[in-house]
């Protein structure tokens, strides 16, 4: 895919998983242009692309990589966060990650639903439908809960300590 492309896909996957309706920072844009995919590739935070008769040919990691940032930025997330939480993730964590999103978008125009709650932790607690039966691999819930518990940590670093 081209640059142009790329950016394309990228805003209709954020559409899709709602994440341009919730911006926390007006000075981040909901949607990458190509000169802020070319910063972020600088950055370390999306892989190269493939150079391909001169030209710069991405793929679905890219649009994963991307939309994932943004997601994070839209939660309120700074550049260093970013870069610090997806290092070395895989598409599915990726996958994952933009899921978490997509979720509140799904259920917007629902009817009220009951739910069922546990606490995994004092002030962590897991809520499910109350009809919802495990579906999937273990593989694949686990990778999600891990991208939205990423996506829940605010730890930060203490001054003076790393």
């Amino acid at each position: 895919m081209s640059l142009d492309d790329v950016v394309a896909a990228v805003e209709r996957l954020l559409q899709d998983a709602g994440v341009d309706d919730r911006r926390a920072d007006g000075r981040v844009s909901p949607v990458p242009d190509a000169r802020t995919v070319r910063y972020y590739t600088t950055l370390g935070l999306v892989d190269r692309p493939r150079i391909v008769d001169r030209e710069a040919r991405y793929g679905q990691r890219h649009i994963l990589q991307l939309a994932a940032i943004k997601r994070m930025q839209a939660d309120g997330a700074r550049l260093a966060d970013v870069q610090r939480r997806l290092y070395g993730r895989s598409d599915a964590e990726l996958e994952a990650l933009l899921a978490t999103a997509a979720a509140p978008r799904r259920e917007s125009h629902a009817q009220p639903v009951a739910w069922r709650e546990v606490e995994v932790v004092p002030g962590l607690r897991l809520l499910a439908q109350a009809d919802w039966t495990f579906q999937g691999t273990e593989d694949e819930v686990m990778a999600r809960v891990g991208a939205a518990l990423e996506v829940l940590s605010t730890r930060r670093p203490q001054k003076g300590r790393q």
